[in-house]
């Protein structure tokens, strides 16, 4: 029995392999996109710890001052990262975008493939059909005489 073979099994391959190049750079932006977000965590929790240290030195204007300029510099970070992360985030749904286009492509070729197996199949069954016909009717028909 022959086996199968698909002929566009290479193209299938390449397909597969973009699909997994398209996921890795998915994966670099999501890991980019989690450094921003722990930043605007840490300058969030920064931003607190200064509010409560500034809350307890109210008296002290030279802490007063300094909290403030601390303030002013976090909030520009904060501004900072936020525009990171916009700008990220737009890279991500193109990242998204160029996978589930990947993942298309090789889904396509993979029900192509499918199909032609499916036929492959029939056909082999075909033919060994006729062959055990063949068989049975020289066999029987010799056998008669």
């Amino acid at each position: 029995m022959k086996r199968f073979s698909y002929s566009l099994q290479k193209i299938l391959e390449l397909r597969a392999f973009e699909r997994k190049e398209a996921e890795a750079e998915l994966g670099k932006v999501n890991a980019q996109i989690a450094l921003v977000q722990r930043d605007l965590d840490l300058i969030a929790e920064r931003w607190r710890s200064t509010q409560q240290q500034m809350d307890a030195a109210y008296q002290d204007t030279m802490l007063m001052a300094n909290g403030h300029s601390y303030l002013v510099l976090l909030t520009q970070k904060k501004e900072n990262c936020l525009e990171r992360l916009a700008v990220l985030q737009m890279e991500a749904e193109e990242k998204k975008e160029l996978v589930r286009k990947a993942m298309q492509k090789e889904k396509v070729l993979e029900k192509l493939q499918d199909s032609r197996f499916a036929t492959w199949k029939a056909d082999v069954l075909k033919e060994e059909e006729l062959a055990v016909d063949d068989v049975v009717t020289a066999r029987y028909g010799t056998n008669a005489q």
